[in-house]
C-alpha cells in the first residue's frame, strides 16, 4: 500500500501536468479567438469559459452574435408561455458557433463534457444580437 506522501507527490505530480496541458490549450483558444475578433470585429464576437478540463477539450467556446433571422427565430420560440427557452438558446449557439469546429473531435468532447455549453453559448451570442440592435437604434 503506498504511503500518504506518495500518494500526496503522485496527485501533485498529475495535477501540475494536467495545469500545463490546460496552460497549453488555453494558449491555442486564445490565439483563435484572436484571430476570430479580426474577422468578425471585436464586438461581434463572445467567448464562453468552459469550467473544466480535459485534455483534447478547449477551454474556451466563441460564438458570433446572432443575424437578424436567427434572433427573430429566436424570439419567436421563446415568445409563447411555456417555452423551452433552454432548446432556443442551444438552437442560437449552433447557428452562431465558431470555436471549436462544430466537425472536430474537441467540439464533441467538450459537448459532451459540459452539455450546458450550447445554452450558455446561445445566451451569449443572444446578448450580442441585441447589443447590436441597441447600438443600432433598433
Amino acid at each position: 500500500m503506498a504511503s500518504l506522501e506518495q500518494i500526496e507527490r503522485e496527485r501533485a505530480e498529475r495535477k501540475a501536468a494536467l495545469a500545463d496541458a490546460r496552460l497549453a490549450q488555453r494558449e491555442q483558444d486564445m490565439q483563435r479567438l484572436n484571430e476570430l475578433e479580426i474577422e468578425h470585429g471585436d464586438s461581434n464576437v463572445a467567448f464562453v469559459e468552459v469550467d473544466r478540463f480535459s485534455p483534447g477539450m478547449p477551454t474556451i467556446a466563441v460564438v458570433r452574435g446572432l443575424r437578424r433571422p436567427e434572433l427573430k427565430r429566436f424570439r419567436d420560440l421563446t415568445r409563447p408561455k411555456g417555452a423551452d427557452a433552454a432548446a432556443a438558446a442551444e438552437m442560437s449557439a449552433e447557428s452562431a458557433w465558431l470555436y471549436p469546429d462544430k466537425d472536430s473531435d474537441a467540439y464533441r468532447a467538450l459537448v459532451d463534457a459540459v452539455p450546458g455549453i450550447l445554452t450558455r453559448a446561445g445566451v451569449a451570442a443572444v446578448h450580442l444580437a441585441a447589443g447590436m440592435e441597441q447600438a443600432e437604434g433598433k
